[in-house]
């Protein structure tokens, strides 16, 4: 790429919306943005028809265009990096699902791996280990053979294996020892996480005072919301230090429940993501994730049972979802799907933000919030042709 990169656009910033604006970026640096300027030189990038935001950062993805994260190598993640840049997406979180401990070993090996040697595409930027310390009553598609649960000695190891790349760790607040672990979590810099949990409100409010901050996929996978007894849902969308996720894929969350909750918590306290399988992007079919089996039809992911599997969706679908259902603004399903969880994922001092100083990741939109460019660091990684 050329040390100068200009592109001009409707730019998505975290305090305004600036029509006919520019982003000037010197290597793999944003170093100004404002209106549009014919004077700065470099090589110009014209999308004077697209909005222009931060790229989105994924804090949920298991998989996608036939790739799986629990693969456990530099391939798969590679190209599942290049899967997620044509969603928009600059930054994410490898997920796992509950497997064998040993599989969980090599993918937390692989993940920091990546995270340390780069990709081609989205930058793997961490570990999101979901499972294995999770309820099976609300197990979804995770294997129940290897559900158990959450042990120091565990943690401990999977801390050595991934390092700092260990980002999040979704598990099960009533199970026996999850308050010990979400403590020990906490004090090492790793956000405790909720999910896949039968957790009454007052379980639920034992683990957020013990350090939990973050809530999985809300309302999927855990005790629906009752006005006696609201669960995880009800502690999750009352406590301000609790950040929730959504899955706007049109199948896991009704829009109204997804709008009241955006407006409940606000886009400081919302991540939009896309809790996409290996399946997602591939043609309709029968998949298998891990031990089970997976229906694709019309863009759903499905188990035998009917119930939803993870999505098939690119986190720029979610954002779709939340501005043309909703009633959100893009300035916050932007906010939504890069700014608060680059933040959560303890990144916001350098991406989620189209601000001098941060790193150029980048995309582009059209009005149907279509991705036309994705850019990482200063480099673009994919363009619609």
């Amino acid at each position: 790429m050329p040390e100068t990169t200009i592109i001009k656009g409707t730019l998505v910033t975290p305090h305004r919306v600036i029509h006919r604006g520019q982003v000037i970026i010197e290597g793999e640096k944003i170093t100004e943005v404002g209106p549009d300027n014919s004077g700065a030189h470099g090589w110009v990038m014209d999308f004077r028809d697209g909005i222009v935001a931060p790229g989105l950062v994924d804090l949920h993805v298991h998989g996608g265009g036939g790739h799986d994260v629990m693969d456990a190598s530099d391939d798969s993640l590679n190209r599942l990096s290049l899967f997620l840049a044509a969603g928009g997406v600059t930054s994410f979180l490898a997920t796992t699902y509950t497997a064998p401990w040993e599989e969980t070993l090599a993918a937390a090996r692989a993940v920091r791996g990546a995270d340390e040697k780069g990709v081609e595409g989205a930058e793997v930027v961490g570990l999101h280990l979901e499972g294995p310390y999770i309820n099976p009553k609300y197990r979804g598609s995770q294997s129940a053979d290897y559900i158990r649960r959450p042990n120091k000695e565990e943690l401990e190891e999977v801390y050595r294996e991934a390092g700092a790349a260990l980002k999040i760790v979704t598990l099960a607040p009533e199970v026996d020892g999850a308050l010990e672990a979400v403590a020990w979590l906490s004090s090492k810099g790793v956000v405790p996480s909720a999910g896949h949990t039968d957790a009454t409100y007052g379980e639920m409010m034992a683990a957020v005072e013990s350090g939990l901050t973050h809530a999985a996929h809300l309302f999927n996978g855990m005790r629906p919301f009752h006005h006696r007894e609201p669960g995880a849902v009800g502690a999750a969308l009352a406590d301000p230090r609790v950040c929730v996720e959504l899955i706007a894929d049109g199948v896991h969350l009704h829009p109204a429940s997804l709008s009241l909750t955006a407006r409940l918590k606000g886009a400081q306290k919302t991540a939009l993501v896309s809790d996409s399988i290996p399946p997602a992007g591939l043609p309709d079919g029968d998949y298998s994730l891990g031990d089970e089996r997976v229906h694709v039809l019309n863009g759903r992911c499905l188990l035998d049972s009917g119930a939803p599997a993870g999505s098939a969706i690119r986190l720029s679908d979610a954002v779709r979802e939340a501005v043309g259902r909703t009633g959100l603004t893009i300035a916050e399903a932007v906010e939504m799907a890069s700014t608060t969880p680059a933040k959560v994922a303890g990144l916001a001092d350098r991406k989620g933000r189209l601000e001098p100083g941060m790193d150029a990741d980048l995309v582009v939109l059209d009005g149907g919030f279509n991705v036309l460019m994705t850019m990482v660091g200063g480099r673009v990684v994919y363009e619609r042709g």
